[in-house]
C-alpha cells in the first residue's frame, strides 16, 4: 500500500541540546484516540523536515509539540492540514487449486473494493518474473462485483502441462493509481485436457478425415474421465461441461455447423502415452457424449 509522506518543520532557540522532544495529536481526528510520537531523533537529525508515518487519514490535526533541555520543557500547539493520501491497497493471493482437468483457480483477496477499478495477473516460469519468464498475463479480469475465485484462461494462456509456476496479482484503483504486487504463489500445472480430431455423424463418409487431421475431422482439447478412455468413459469439453451438441455450440463457435448441430460420432486422440493411443478411433454417443466402441485405425476405410 501506499503510504502518506506526512512532515512539519520545528523553528527553535536553545542553549543546550535537546534531551527529549515528543508530538501528541488524535488519530484520526476529531477522535479520543491519542497518539504520542517520539521525535527526539528526528529533530536532532533534520528540525526541517520532522516526519510523522502513521498519519493516513486526511483531516486537520490539532498537535502539542514538547522540548524538554536538562529537565525544562516547553510546549507549543500548532495545527497540522492534511489532504487526501493516496492508498491503493495490494492484493493477497492465498493459493493455487489445480482440478482434475487441469483447470487452474486462483483464490485471491482484494483488501477494499470500495476504490477498485480492476485487476491484473502474471504466471512465470521463475519467481523473479523477469520479462522474459513471464508466459502470460492478464488484465481486466475482475470489477467491483470481483469474486474471490479466479478460473486462469487456460485456452487462450497456453499454459504448459507439469510445469512448475509462480502466480502474482495486483489491483488498479479507481484514482489512486496501481498497488504494488502482491506474493506469489508457486504451484504445479496439471494436463490441461488432450487434443483430439472429431467428427460428427454427418460426415461419416469422411471418416478417413481423422487419420489426416484435414476437414471436416476439427480438432478440439478435451478431457476424458475416466482415464485412459475406454467404452463408458464421458468426453468433456475445456470449460468442465460434457462435449454434447449445446456445449459445443457454446464454447466452439468456430467448430463445423455439422459438429455443433449433431455433436460428435467419432473421435480420435492425439497424445501418446501410457493413457492414450492415437491408433484407436472411438465411437461416441453424441447425446451424452459417452464412448461406445472403439476401433483401430487400420480397419477403418472410407464407407462408400
Amino acid at each position: 500500500m501506499e503510504k502518506c509522506d506526512v512532515s512539519f518543520k520545528i523553528g527553535y532557540r536553545s542553549s543546550g541540546t535537546i534531551t527529549d522532544a515528543y508530538v501528541k495529536y488524535k488519530y484520526p481526528p476529531d477522535s479520543l484516540n491519542e497518539d504520542i510520537f517520539d521525535i527526539t531523533n528526528a529533530l536532532l537529525q533534520n528540525p526541517d523536515s520532522i516526519k510523522l508515518p502513521n498519519i493516513q487519514t486526511s483531516g486537520t490535526y490539532n498537535l502539542e509539540v514538547g522540548l524538554k533541555v536538562n529537565g525544562v520543557a516547553d510546549t507549543e500547539n500548532a495545527t497540522l492540514i492534511v489532504g487526501r493520501c493516496s492508498s491503493c491497497e495490494t492484493p493477497k493471493v492465498y493459493d493455487v487449486k489445480v482440478e482434475e482437468n487441469g483447470q487452474i483457480v486462483m483464490n485471491y483477496e482484494v483488501i477494499n473494493t470500495g476504490n477498485l477499478a480492476t485487476l491484473e495477473y502474471q504466471i512465470a516460469t521463475d519467481p523473479s518474473f523477469e520479462e522474459q519468464y513471464i508466459i502470460y498475463s492478464k488484465v481486466g479480469f475482475s470489477d467491483k462485483d470481483y469474486t474471490q475465485f479466479e478460473n486462469i484462461d487456460m485456452r487462450n494462456g497456453n499454459i504448459p502441462d507439469k510445469t512448475t509456476l509462480y502466480i502474482r496479482i495486483r489491483k488498479y484503483c479507481l484514482s489512486d493509481g496501481i498497488s504494488g504486487w502482491s506474493n506469489f504463489i508457486r504451484f504445479d500445472s496439471g494436463v490441461w485436457g488432450v487434443e483430439a480430431y472429431c467428427l460428427s455423424a454427418n460426415s461419416v463418409r469422411d471418416i478417413n478425415s481423422l487419420c489426416h487431421g484435414i476437414f471436416p475431422a476439427w480438432l478440439l482439447k478435451v478431457v476424458v474421465k475416466p482415464s485412459p478412455p475406454g467404452v463408458g468413459g464421458t468426453i468433456y469439453l475445456t470449460n468442465g461441461k460434457p462435449a454434447i451438441p449445446d456445449n459445443i455450440r457454446e464454447l466452439e463457435q468456430n467448430a463445423p455447423e455439422d459438429l455443433k448441430k449433431s455433436g460428435i460420432r467419432w473421435i480420435t486422440f492425439l497424445r501418446s502415452d501410457s493413457e492414450f493411443n492415437p491408433s484407436f478411433i472411438y465411437r461416441v454417443q453424441p447425446e451424452i457424449a459417452e464412448i461406445g466402441v472403439l476401433k483401430k485405425r487400420s480397419v477403418i476405410i472410407r464407407i462408400p
